[in-house]
Formats: structure tokens, C-alpha cells, sequence
């Protein structure tokens, strides 16, 4: 569960050695992405031929593809500077979108 949630700002530590690593935005987010263009292509096909198997197939599918891609998905060595780095700019980042949204 550690790599799903790894990112730059809060990475994964290897039980083993201590190591710092996360896995990509981009495998994050097209593994996100490859998920709900599945689930909406099967409630849209679903919903078109009335059927309610088609959309739990599909939804099946969904969480197959998404059980294997993180299976499959690998981690990526990071310093602890550079994870400090990243976490601070990414809190400098909702502060600034919260400042944004207050108005």
C-alpha cells in the first residue's frame, strides 16, 4: 500500500534498508486515468445496452488493470533533501490554491 500512496512529497521507506523511493505522477496518474476511462466506457456501454453486466464487467476490468499496474508500477530512489524539498513546495502549492480559493 506504501507505493500507491508514494509520491515525491511523501515517499515509500524500504522496510530492508531505509531507503526513500515513490513511484511517478505520470505512472500515478495514468494508472488513475487508464481506471476511469475503463469505468466510463463500461457505465456508458452499460447504460446504451441496458445491460448491468457490462458495466460490472467492466468494473471488473477496472480493478484487475489497476491491481496489476501497481504491481507492475516501480520505484524510484529519492534523497531526503529531495524529499524535503518536494514536500515543502507542495505545501507551498495548496497554500497558494487555499489563498486562491478564499477569494
Amino acid at each position: 500500500m506504501a507505493k500507491r500512496w508514494s509520491s515525491r512529497g511523501a515517499p515509500a521507506t524500504c522496510e530492508v534498508c531505509g531507503a526513500l523511493s515513490h513511484v511517478l505522477e505520470s505512472t500515478s496518474n495514468g494508472i488513475w486515468a487508464a481506471g476511469v476511462v475503463i469505468l466510463v466506457v463500461a457505465l456508458i456501454g452499460g447504460l446504451g445496452l441496458d445491460s448491468f453486466l457490462f458495466f460490472f464487467s467492466g468494473l471488473a476490468l477496472a480493478i484487475a488493470c489497476n491491481l496489476r499496474a501497481w504491481k507492475r508500477a516501480k520505484l524510484v530512489p529519492i534523497s531526503k533533501e529531495s524529499a524535503a524539498r518536494a514536500t515543502a513546495a507542495n505545501w507551498f502549492v495548496t497554500g497558494i490554491i487555499v489563498l486562491f480559493g478564499l477569494n
